[in-house]
């Protein structure tokens, strides 16, 4: 079985991946190595790029073994494919103007800047958003709604949501003590104090930083940050009506320079 947790980034996939990590340990369900030659950055949490899983359908044994990695599918070509039962895509998805606000932190600390979030709206996050609708609106166009969770039901009921998950990976029971062991595990104080020691596995770029990445985790963080201009404009993106200004923007800041390879 190959589990991918795929999500727009900044949604939180990689709470939902150390949680599919924590299922798998508590469950004693062992998850085999996925090789080096799917992604040579062997910190990644994403194990297979994109461009490689297709090669990775074709030379490994997911039928019998069983992978896991996180994400960020979003290309036509493994989206909108059909796949076997032994793949499980798991999707997680957040308010998008949660999501922007944790992308501005991310920015910042990754590109060491101090932008205001007024202006990293209009020159970067606007455009961002908009692309965090349009994954999520074309995963949802092939992939069954109970593969869906959301970053706001974990944390309101996590209990359920892990059930949940279970259900998709063939565990038919987990008991109350083993979710909380898994919330325990998971929690946003735990993530954090582990990449603080060193061990974290999902920003490894920005060593001994990478704490900072996983920041309050609130819901409805968002009211704190954008201005009624900037509310009027995301409200359009998340409605997938956006101005014209953002498609073109977004074409030339990410479509064309991923085309080009800038």
């Amino acid at each position: 079985m190959l589990v991918i947790c795929n999500g727009t980034f900044k949604s939180g996939s990689s709470w939902l991946h150390a949680i599919l990590l924590e299922i798998f340990r508590v469950k004693k369900i062992h998850i085999d190595n996925i090789p080096e030659k799917y992604n040579p950055d062997i910190k990644s949490p994403t194990s297979i790029l994109e461009k490689k899983l297709p090669d990775f359908f074709k030379n490994e044994d997911y039928t019998r073994l069983n992978y896991l990695t996180k994400a960020h599918y979003f290309s036509n070509q493994i989206i909108l494919e059909s796949y076997p039962n032994d793949v499980k895509f798991i999707f997680i998805e957040r308010d998008i103007k949660d999501a922007i606000v944790s992308h501005f932190y991310h920015f910042n600390n990754y590109r060491k800047k101090d932008l205001s979030f007024n202006n990293y709206f209009k020159f970067i996050g606007v455009f961002k958003a908009y692309e965090m609708c349009l994954f999520n609106t074309r995963c949802k166009q092939n992939f069954d709604s109970d593969l869906f969770f959301s970053f706001e039901r974990f944390k309101s009921d996590f209990t359920n949501s892990v059930m949940d998950l279970c259900l998709i990976l063939g565990i038919t029971h987990i008991s109350k003590a083993e979710i909380l062991e898994i919330k325990e595990n998971t929690s946003l104080n735990k993530m954090k104090t582990i990449a603080k020691e060193g061990g974290n596995k999902y920003y490894p770029e920005l060593g001994k930083n990478s704490h900072k990445l996983f920041r309050k985790g609130n819901v409805g963080d968002w009211k704190q940050y954008y201005i009624e201009s900037n509310l009027k404009v995301i409200n359009r993106v998340i409605q997938l009506n956006p101005p014209l200004y953002v498609k073109i923007g977004y074409f030339f800041m990410f479509t064309l320079r991923r085309k080009i390879g800038l």
